[in-house]
């Protein structure tokens, strides 16, 4: 049970992500299928827009978890592991500490409009409550990048972007085939 909460956990914005997805597609489909027909419901738009912006910004933690996020790393091919490391670990302070700022600023915005209150239009929702993606999405990147670090750095395990093991899959795949090939 132990491991199947922490599996959850490690993967909370993957799910929801994937939630907000097809949430937001099938608001979008809806209204587009009511045009047709001459029919419209006010609200689709605001809240498709709501659940791209928070699919967004949880999808940017997400891919801290994975490291999936596109850094520029071709200038430590030549150096020692180490400088790169290095470079890479100052990168990733400067990041934690960013996050932290933007969680903080969005916090205050959420208070701001806890104190003079706002209705969005069309669905007549809190902004405030809205507008808690910010502080949230940020901070739990904030604590993405903490995890993260302690995977490479402490417990000495290796995160390999998916997108990089998927290239470097196609590679072997193409070049198997072509050795069949001749």
């Amino acid at each position: 049970m132990k491991k199947f909460i922490l599996a959850l956990l490690d993967h909370f914005e993957s799910y929801l992500c994937q939630f907000l997805l097809v949430f937001f597609v099938a608001i979008i489909f809806l209204q587009i299928v009511l045009r047709q027909i001459d029919m419209s419901l006010p609200w689709t738009e605001e809240i498709a827009r709501f659940a791209f912006i928070w699919f967004i910004l949880f999808g940017a933690c997400y891919a801290t978890r994975l490291c999936a996020l596109n850094r520029v790393t071709v200038q430590f091919i030549k150096a020692p592991k180490w400088v790169g490391d290095l470079c890479m670990f100052i990168g990733d302070v400067i990041w934690f500490c960013f996050s932290l700022i933007m969680a903080w600023q969005g916090y205050i915005a959420v208070l701001d409009l806890v104190e003079f209150p706002y209705a969005t239009p069309a669905l007549d929702w809190d902004l405030g409550m809205v507008y808690l993606v910010f502080p949230l999405s940020f901070l739990l990147m904030a604590i993405r990048i903490v995890q993260v670090n302690v995977i490479k750095f402490v417990l000495k395990k290796e995160i390999r972007d998916p997108d990089q093991e998927a290239i470097e899959e196609s590679q072997k795949t193409l070049m198997t085939a072509e050795g069949g090939k001749q």
